[in-house]
């Protein structure tokens, strides 16, 4: 069967010699002729898939609708031969320096087998330069266990294609022969989260078997400019600024072979991301006592960080300023945010003293992009002062008990008055000061306490068997004795 129905071309592909073909350039592939459908048919669809496997193969190839309309204007009515004239007009009209025909002897049938005769036509000189004849039917590719078995004529293209332009002569090869092998074997794209205008830079290193791209650059997605990338060390190195749009560009990497032949092979590399605007967020408070507009607190005060919009951060970083403004406690941070932040008043130089301070929280987002925001809380770790008076009036003893100053409210006292024996006069507790009480005087000159005192941050002052003076009228005109603590 494979040498059935190939027609005088076969002796004549025999008999001509096949010189080699120092150099390639366009080429015109014509309409294949088809015998298995009669003297004058032509298969388009076998001849754009042709097409496409020359193009696949680096050929540069003239397309098919110039070629069509070039035998229009010239009445060309059987493509299975072209004479002398011909094929110098392809070369005058559409610039083809080769000009490929070819023939289908066998399509279908019985058999189920495929058969193409092809020719190469150099325009200098009109001469022949390579030939070849291949056919296979189903039968043909059996294999044990039925792995890798052509099912059908679709199944058999691809080896008869394979079959076809495996023997092209060294010249032509070397312009149309199968890409060569490269691989990626590290790219660094530097950095990938950037904003506009600013400069970028990728490496790459190939890994190559056979002859290595002679040009490489880099195309980015929506970009009309290609970005060339220049020999460096071990591979190949770009820099570029960074579009003005926002949002994420694929990054691919395009290797040529021998420029202009269209031999190329593009491959994805990486992303990047152009990013122009901070991230937005708003530091909240817990833990603390809002007093009017201030945060107060004793023991600690939790930092919420809340985002409107949740995003990845390069880093972040706290600082504590005091009322002069000195940094007191300067933290930070890489990669996304803690949960929480907590301060514990403490100082890189131990205990923080009372007072005013300024949290201030900024991240960067990783385009470096930074957003910042701040909150005034006041320390308070000094316990309640109160002072105690007790004044004799007649047969009642008078003791008035008041708070010193603070701005943090009163949550509970306790007071427990005795006598020099330790008998108890008084006990009582409330949540507000001052608070007076009376007492019978019984002509002692020192009242015996026990006091406790609490503010609503938890800061607490507490005295045991403490004395104070009993005072009369005429005493504290001239300057009484008040006890303070």
């Amino acid at each position: 069967m494979r040498n059935k129905g190939l027609g005088i071309w076969l002796v004549v592909f025999l008999l001509m010699a096949v010189p080699s073909l120092a150099t390639a350039g366009r080429m015109a592939l014509m309409p294949l002729a088809d015998l298995s459908r009669g003297v004058n048919s032509v298969d388009l669809s076998l001849t754009d898939r042709l097409h496409r496997e020359l193009e696949n193969r680096g050929f540069e190839m003239i397309p098919q609708e110039e070629v069509l309309a070039f035998m229009e204007r010239h009445r060309i009515r059987w493509t299975g031969y072209l004479d002398r004239f011909h094929v110098l007009e392809l070369n005058r009209e559409l610039g083809a320096d080769l000009v490929l025909l070819g023939t289908v002897t066998q399509w279908g049938g019985m058999a189920d087998s495929v058969g193409v005769a092809l020719y190469l036509i150099k325009v200098e000189g009109y001469q022949l330069v390579w030939s070849r004849v291949v056919a296979y039917s189903v039968q043909d590719v059996k294999r044990v266990l039925g792995l890798g078995e052509a099912r059908d004529l679709e199944d058999l293209l691809p080896r008869v294609f394979d079959h076809l332009l495996a023997t092209l002569p060294n010249g032509v090869r070397r312009y149309a022969g199968r890409l060569p092998v490269c691989d990626v074997a590290g790219v660094l794209v530097s950095p990938r989260y950037v904003r506009s205008g600013e400069e970028m830079t990728c490496t790459v290193k190939l890994r190559c078997m056979g002859e290595e791209p002679e040009y490489v650059y880099l195309r980015v997605d929506g970009q009309k400019d290609v970005i060339p990338m220049v020999p460096s060390g071990r591979g190949f190195v770009a820099t570029w600024k960074a579009p003005k749009e926002e949002g994420r560009f694929p990054l691919s990497l395009v290797m040529e072979w021998n420029h202009g032949s269209g031999r190329k092979r593009e491959m994805f590399l990486s992303s990047f991301w152009v990013d122009d605007h901070p991230p937005r967020f708003a530091l909240e408070l817990k833990k603390g006592l809002r007093l009017g507009d201030q945060v107060v607190f004793r023991h600690h005060i939790v930092m919420v960080p809340r985002f409107s919009q949740p995003e990845a951060l390069s880093r972040w970083a706290i600082q504590i300023l005091d009322d002069k403004g000195t940094k007191v406690v300067d933290e930070h941070g890489d990669g996304n945010l803690p949960r929480v932040l907590v301060w514990r008043g403490q100082t890189s130089g131990g205990t923080a003293q009372d007072g005013e301070y300024i949290l201030v929280l900024k991240v960067w987002d990783r385009a470096g992009n930074m957003a910042q925001d701040s909150k005034k809380v006041v320390l308070r770790r000094t316990p309640p002062r109160v002072v105690m008076e007790a004044l004799k009036d007649g047969s009642k003893v008078k003791v008035d008990v008041r708070r010193v100053g603070g701005e943090v409210p009163l949550s509970y006292w306790r007071l427990v008055v005795k006598d020099r024996k330790g008998d108890v006069l008084k006990e009582v507790e409330g949540e507000k000061l001052p608070y007076s009480l009376e007492l019978p005087a019984n002509g002692d000159k020192e009242l015996v306490y026990n006091l406790e005192v609490r503010d609503v941050l938890g800061n607490r002052a507490r005295l045991v068997n403490r004395k104070v003076k009993v005072v009369t009228m005429k005493e504290k005109k001239k300057g009484g004795w008040v006890e303070s603590f």
